[in-house]
């Protein structure tokens, strides 16, 4: 074989290599992004849900605060309450503040930042 034949080859193995990468790129990325918005769709409704947890997570009480530092409404650590735009600790927000903000954590992450209390709320939803 001469040298031009293996470099047409290897041009040939390049160009494919090429041509897959981005059809797998996409078929894995597109698996992905169609399972969002069937995992999104079988939440329940954000103010039904959120509704049921606030009983079970504050007892209905805005100022409160457990033992972890966890406050509010929702029982938002600070560290995620800063990561959905709170300013200070939930504690000391309003509750339309703190329901605004949690609307904003369940859009992102769903149910599963109040799934320690998922036996109490659980079934009103």
């Amino acid at each position: 074989m001469t040298s031009g034949a293996r470099k047409s080859r290897r041009s040939i193995r390049r160009g494919r290599a090429l041509l897959v990468a981005p059809v797998l790129a996409a078929t894995i990325g597109g698996g992905i992004a169609m399972s969002q918005p069937a995992s999104a769709a079988a939440r329940p409704d954000a103010h039904r849900f959120l509704s049921a947890v606030v009983p079970c997570e504050s007892g209905g009480n805005p100022g409160v605060v457990n033992e972890i530092g966890a406050g509010g409404l929702f029982q938002f650590l600070p560290s995620t309450w800063r990561g959905v735009g709170g300013q200070g600790l939930p504690q000391h927000a309003s509750a339309a503040e703190q329901w605004k903000r949690a609307h904003i954590l369940y859009a992102q992450q769903g149910t599963s930042p109040w799934y320690a209390s998922k036996s109490c709320w659980g079934s009103k939803i």
